[in-house]
């Protein structure tokens, strides 16, 4: 099924303010709903993402919280000059901006994929500033091949572009939309609208492409093996859980039955809620059940800590 350009998008119920914050050289772009007042809920989009993609979930939540969502560098309508991020600078980003905007508050971190891999390290790392974290679909990363990561080092210093990685044009958003709901098909026609629209910009020719820089998906893993990630999943003091999709991506730990075993061990399985009926972009295939798992879990541990 295609999306027809006279198809309607879907319509926030709940409506986001922007506002920017420089962090070193990136001048960045972030998306809040609700009062600032309210306890805050900081939520870290994943790789070819933009803040935009948790609107589903913000709109599912039921009580009022002060939710805080950056374009990561490379990404929305975040500015930078470099065209490579490592893991790193996206941790040194998050602690810039948390410094900036929620001086000395500890907040509750929601990440999905690549966010939710930086939620779980940043918890590990700056215990103090997290109360609770909660990672979707992402346990770590598996590492590649040696001769594969030395590749993927030299690209990065030559500065070549690989053919697969050039910005492709798109006559209109709505193709966009189809590309969309062709990796998804769980994805409705309005919400695919709906995203693309806020996941595109127009290029000199008329045509459109992606919010994004295509070269940032050979940004190099700042942790090799998942034995690092584990001494990083066990310092995190914070209350922790991890929702998994249904349908894990097949170049993921969760698609590798003995890396996830060694995952779960770690974790425990009583910190990992699993959504059926989910891709790895749960939280557009099921945003009112992400968003009532995650309230519920931050009510939870927000009662147990104050002795109820």
């Amino acid at each position: 099924m295609t999306v027809a350009a006279d198809d309607t998008a879907y319509i926030p119920l709940k409506h986001s303010r922007a506002v920017r914050c420089l962090v070193g050289e990136a001048d960045y772009s972030i998306r809040m709903w609700g009062p600032a007042a309210a306890p805050p809920l900081v939520l870290l989009h994943g790789t070819r993402d933009t803040s935009a993609s948790f609107q589903f979930v913000v709109d599912a939540l039921k009580r009022d919280w002060h939710v805080i969502a950056p374009d990561l560098r490379g990404h929305g309508l975040t500015r930078s000059p470099n065209r490579n991020a490592w893991f790193h600078e996206y941790l040194a980003d998050l602690d810039v901006i948390l410094e900036t905007l929620l001086p000395e508050v500890a907040v509750n971190l929601v990440g999905h994929s690549l966010g939710g891999n930086l939620a779980a390290i940043y918890a590990a790392l700056r215990p103090e500033r997290v109360c609770r974290m909660v990672s979707l679909d992402a346990f770590g990363t598996l590492a590649s091949p040696a001769a594969e990561y030395i590749q993927s080092i030299q690209a990065w210093l030559r500065g070549g572009v690989p053919h697969h990685t050039r910005q492709v044009g798109y006559e209109a958003v709505e193709q966009m939309a189809d590309r969309l709901r062709a990796v998804n098909r769980r994805l409705t026609s309005a919400k695919a609208l709906y995203l693309a629209r806020n996941l595109s910009h127009p290029l000199d020719d008329g045509t459109v492409t992606w919010q994004f820089e295509r070269r940032r998906r050979r940004s190099v893993q700042s942790l090799r093996t998942l034995q690092e990630w584990a001494e990083c999943w066990r310092r995190i003091h914070a209350p922790s859980l991890w929702i998994a999709a249904d349908e894990p991506l097949q170049t993921s730990v969760r698609a590798n039955p003995s890396a996830f075993d060694f995952v779960r061990q770690q974790i425990g399985d009583d910190r990992i809620i699993h959504v059926p009926n989910t891709g790895h972009n749960l939280h557009h295939d099921a945003p009112e059940r992400v968003a009532e798992i995650v309230e519920e879990f931050l009510l939870r541990t927000i009662s147990s800590s104050n002795g109820v």
